[in-house]
This record gives structure tokens, sequence and C-alpha cells, in this order.
């Protein structure tokens, strides 16, 4: 039994919950489904027990659930309804108390389950939602491994890009890059936005062309076993001027500020304070509108987050993004972002590339 499953049953099977349920109907949550049983298929239901793990899909995943999983595979048969199927599952088990992961399901679906089912259900989401913040030594591992695809594959862009270059053709070209390097996927869709378009935080490549002495944000990330890096730099085809220069130089200070003051005990609101300060003292704090960082794993967004909404301490084992940004909108905008590893008494910072203004 992998260890990340044990953790939740040990904390969830200490209170009067007979099963968790974990729907994953038509990848919407492959997530939680890859986190616990190992399988990567777009539709399954996993019924955990204290003494029994099932997994419920169709057809099309017989075969692979063998090769990915060690849970018992319960064959879904149409033209039974999978809410059905699941349903008659737990009422075999007498389950009179259910655990379930509200956030991963839609409300069509939870008003569907409830019709079906005879048991009262408890939300699980904040249990499961903790337990995935605390990274393994696995789990790092494979988060370095998506930061060196994705940092290789930048250097590779780099020797490509130039001048009257739209911004989507460079985004095609890094995340060819990334999966020729081995990248399961992409870990979003890339963000490659110059000159006034860089003040957009999320500035989706465009067709704009790419011009001289422009700065040009990149916001990538790769996947590698299911896990996400998260890297933004900034760069300029020829000398940018010194306003340029000036908030990135501001941008970065307030980021390793914030690197330098991370550890496990702090919480995300006083690393957020601490870049978000030093953007206001140098006049700019109107321009920092969103968060510092955010958990990375799994997902590209998780827990725990740098931000004022967190005042939870850090612990030993989170991987977070730090990512100060100044936007002016008309203008320009800057962000660079690291992926760290929240340490006991420091952070590991996982992403390797100068983060200084990349001036080619």
């Amino acid at each position: 039994m992998n260890h990340h499953l044990q953790e939740i049953k040990d904390r969830i099977f200490q209170s009067e919950i007979d099963a968790i349920l974990v729907l994953n109907i038509e990848s919407s949550n492959v997530v939680t489904t890859r986190y616990l049983s190992g399988f990567t298929g777009s539709l399954a239901a996993l019924i955990i027990t204290p003494k029994r793990h099932i997994i419920l899909t169709d057809s099309r995943y017989w075969t692979q659930v063998k090769n990915e999983s060690s849970f018992e595979l319960v064959k879904y048969m149409p033209p039974k309804t999978f809410l059905d199927s699941v349903a008659e599952i737990l009422a075999n088990l007498e389950v009179k108390k259910l655990g379930l992961e509200k956030d991963k399901i839609s409300l069509s679906h939870y008003e569907a389950l409830i019709s079906k089912v005879n048991c009262e259900i408890e939300d699980i989401t904040g249990v499961i939602s903790e337990v995935r913040s605390k990274k393994s030594d696995e789990e790092i591992e494979n988060i370095k491994v998506a930061v060196e695809i994705a940092e290789e594959a930048f250097k590779k862009m780099l020797e490509i890009v130039r001048p009257g270059m739209k911004e989507s053709q460079l985004a095609a070209y890094l995340e060819y890059q990334m999966k020729l390097l081995g990248a399961e996927d992409v870990a979003f869709e890339s963000i490659v936005a110059s000159g006034p378009r860089s003040a957009l935080p999320h500035g989706r490549a465009s067709e704009k062309l790419i011009e001289k002495g422009e700065p040009v944000v990149v916001d990538w990330g790769a996947r590698y076993k299911g896990y996400n890096s998260d890297i933004t730099r900034v760069l300029c085809i020829g000398e940018p001027n010194e306003r340029v220069k000036h908030i990135h130089k501001i941008v970065h200070e307030a980021q390793q500020k914030a690197l330098e003051s991370i550890r496990a005990g702090k919480t995300g609101r006083e690393i957020d304070e601490i870049a978000r300060n030093h953007i206001s003292e140098a006049g700019y704090g109107e321009y920092f509108g969103h968060g510092l960082g955010h958990g990375l794993g799994l997902e590209v967004h998780e827990n725990p987050s740098l931000s004022f909404r967190n005042d939870k301490p850090l612990e030993v084992g989170n991987v977070v993004t730090v990512e100060p940004g100044i936007y002016l909108e008309g203008e320009f905008g800057i962000r660079i972002e690291e992926d760290v590893v929240v340490k006991e008494d420091r952070c590991e910072i996982l992403t390797t590339l100068e983060r200084g203004l990349i001036i080619l």
C-alpha cells in the first residue's frame, strides 16, 4: 500500500466514517485518484474501507487498472448508470457514513449521488488537501525532474527567439521541447506575453509579434509522473530601457527577501507581506495584485498558499512557488517565479535558471 493511502486511512478512519469515496467522472478528479491508487484514467470511483480498496471503472480501463494499481477491480457495465453502480457497492458494504472530497465533485453529480445512497456524507476535502501538501522525497524528486525538463526546454527556446516572432510560435516551440525532453505533458498553457501584454498576469500567448528591446514574460512548466513545475522569467531581445531594468530589480529584490525568510513555522501571510512590503516601499504596491505564491504538486495550484489568506504555519515538505510581480497597464509587467521546498530552517530552491533580466 502506498504511504499516501495509509496516511489518509489512518486519519479518516479515526472517526466514525465507514468508507471513503473518490469520484473521478471524465477527469473531474484524476488527481486524487492517481494520488491514492496510481490509476490515471478518466473514469473511476475509488471506494476505500479499512480492509478493502476497490476501483470501479469501465472496459476502456480494465487492463490499465491492472497495470497501474493494486486496487481490487470491479467492472462497471452499462446500461446501469455509473453512480447506480457506486451506490450498489456502498450498500453491499453497509456504509452508514461516507467520506467524500466535496471540492472535487460537481453539484449535479453530488445531488445525483445523495439521491441514490442511504448514508450520511462527511466532507474530507481538508484532510486530503493537508496530507497532499506535505511532499515525500519521491514526490519532490518528480518535481525536480519537472523543473529540469522545463529549464532545459527554456534554454533551447532562447536559442531560436528573435524579433518578429509571434508569442504563440515561441510558446509552441517551448512546449514542443518539453515533450521531447520527457515531459508527460505541459503543466498548463504557457504564458508568453510581450511589451504591453506582459502587464497581463495571465497573458496567454497571442499572435502579437515580439519587438526588439521590450520585456517578454514567459511563465511555463512541465509535468513529470503527474507532478508539475511552474517557472517565470523575463527576457528582452536587445537592450531594454532603464524603467524595465528598474522594475525588474525591485521584483528581484522582493523575491530574494521572501526566499530568505521561508522556513517551517512561518505563515503564508508573513512571507507574502515581506515581498509585498518591499514592493510597496518602492512605490508600486498597487501594481502587485496577486498572492506571492501557491502550493505545487499534482496540481499547479494547491495548498499551501503564500498570501494574506493563509495564517497556517508552513511545514517541512511543502512545495511552493515564489512569484512577486509588478504590472503597469499599457506599459509592461515583470514577474519572476521560483519553485522551492520548505525546510526546517530555510528553503531549497529547485529552480536553477538565472533570475536576473535575460538580455539576448
